[in-house]
Order: structure tokens, then C-alpha cells, then sequence
């Protein structure tokens, strides 16, 4: 199906009651905007109601397909506004967060730090069929608990990643609270700059669309036999070897494996 425009007026609508639409194939798309308290901020020309610093969007259910949002926001400064326009690709049932505020002003990671449950983290790795002669990466891990589990349970070595290191921190703190300082080890790294085609076997993920597409480079490279397992998002268009869904106390959680060879296209 070819990219469409979503209206404004469809994005502005928020939440609709599911029952006006009778194709249960069709999701919402939400979006959360940072900007400035005092910028205004346009979806597809149509400036928005909503104030401050987080402004979130959900669209009406979609049909399958690809679609894009330009999103812009006038920013008032010192010189006279200032203009910024992004445009974001969209699938239906994705989540999606843009901050359009000046660098300085962004927190240093590209998603929030938001925990995996622990009743996911226990069926992500049952899913990749995790055994003790494993190498759990988590990319974006977060206070550990993926790294740590997968050692613990499993007797495997496992390594964690994270840009913040508060979020070191933590996972350090987990690792030695459960005494798997011998098999995890935590690392303040970009992971986009890291070179997954030795090491790895497993690889586990919980970020937004975006980011899962901007990985795929690298992911693509991980060795024969590899798995890839992401929680709540798809990779680009890639269809998932497996799928299943998690019920928790937080509400159900999609998560998705894909074979190293399945993301080659092999």
C-alpha cells in the first residue's frame, strides 16, 4: 500500500469509540511532542489546542498502510520565532515520540526510560529460547533487569547498554544485588555505534519504531542463528518469526522475534 497524508483534522480527533468502525485490522497512531511551554505546535497545518512542554496525539483507527505526519512547531525567541518541521512515518498501532526543542534542552536519551515488566522480561526470553551458552545484548537496558534475569535464570553471559549513566548505575546496583556480577556486565555506550556481528546471539530491544529502523543496519549483521526480540514495536516492515502477547498488571504487551536470517531477507 502506498504512503498516505493523515489529516489534522483525523490526528486531532484523539480517541475514537472503536465501535464506529467495523474493520478490527484498524489501529491508532500516537504521537508525543516536546517543544517549548510557549511554542505553538501545527500537525499538518492545523495548529493544535493543546499546552505544554508534552503534547500527545492519538489518531482515529487507521487501515493498514504507510503514512506520514509533518509536525511543526513555532518556537518564540529573543531574534523573532523560530520555525522547526519534522515529518514522521507512521504504521498503524505504532507509538511514537519527537522532541522538537533545542538540543540543550532534550534529555540525553532518545526514549524515555520506561521499566519492561518483569512477567515480559521472563517471557521475552523463554520466546528467544534463551540456554546458558547464550550472549544477551540489551540494547537500552535500562536498570538491568533483562541482563540480569537472563543470567540468573539461565546461567548465561549478558551485557547491557545504556547512553545514561544513571541508568548504568542502576544496572550495576541490580546485577550486584543479585549476585551476577560474573556473567553481566553493563556498559555507558551509544548503541548505535555498536558492532553486533560477533558477540551477540540474542538481542533484545524495547524502543520506539524509529529507533528499531535506525538499528536494522546493524541488527542485519548479527551471526547465523542470532535472535532479535523487541517488546511493544516493530522493525520497519520486517514480518516477525514469531509473535505473542503478554498480559500484565500494566496491560498487555505485544513481543516479537525475528531470526537474524529473516531480517537478511535470507
Amino acid at each position: 500500500m502506498g504512503r498516505n497524508w493523515i489529516p489534522a483534522a483525523g490526528l486531532l480527533a484523539c480517541l475514537i469509540p472503536a465501535g464506529m468502525f467495523a474493520q478490527e485490522s484498524r489501529k491508532t497512531v500516537t504521537v508525543e511532542v516536546y517543544v517549548p511551554e510557549d511554542a505553538r505546535l501545527l500537525i499538518e497545518g492545523q495548529e493544535t489546542r493543546s499546552q505544554g512542554p508534552m503534547r500527545r496525539f492519538v489518531s482515529p483507527p487507521l487501515p493498514p498502510g504507510h503514512y506520514t505526519y509533518t509536525i511543526t512547531a513555532i518556537i518564540p525567541g529573543p531574534n523573532g520565532p523560530r520555525t522547526v518541521t519534522r515529518q514522521i512515518d507512521v504504521r498503524p498501532g505504532d507509538f511514537e515520540s519527537i522532541d522538537l526543542r533545542e538540543p540543550g534542552q532534550r534529555p540525553i536519551t532518545d526514549v524515555e526510560y520506561e521499566p519492561t515488566p518483569q512477567k515480559v522480561v521472563e517471557a521475552l526470553l523463554r520466546l528467544a529460547k534463551v540456554t546458558r551458552k547464550d550472549v544477551v545484548w540489551d540494547l537500552g537496558c535500562g536498570d538491568g533487569r533483562i541482563p540480569v534475569t537472563a543470567a540468573k535464570e539461565y546461567g548465561c553471559q549478558a551485557r547491557g547498554f545504556d547512553i545514561d549513566p544513571a541508568r548504568v548505575k542502576d544496572s550495576l546496583a541490580n546485577a550486584r544485588q543479585h549476585g551476577v556480577e560474573r556473567l553481566v556486565r553493563i556498559e555507558q555506550r551509544d548503541i548505535f555505534t555498536l558492532d553486533l556481528s560477533q558477540g551477540p546471539t540474542v538481542v533484545t530491544l524495547y524502543l520506539l519504531p524509529r529507533l528499531n529502523a535506525r538499528l536494522l543496519p546493524q541488527l542485519r549483521k548479527l551471526p547465523p542463528g542470532a535472535r532479535v526480540i523487541s517488546v511493544a514495536h516493530r522493525m520497519a516492515d520486517v514480518k516477525p518469526d514469531e509473535q505473542i502477547v503478554v498480559d500484565t498488571e500494566m496491560g498487555e504487551f505485544d513481543v516479537y522475534l525475528w531470526k537474524a536470517e529473516t531480517l537478511r531477507g535470507n
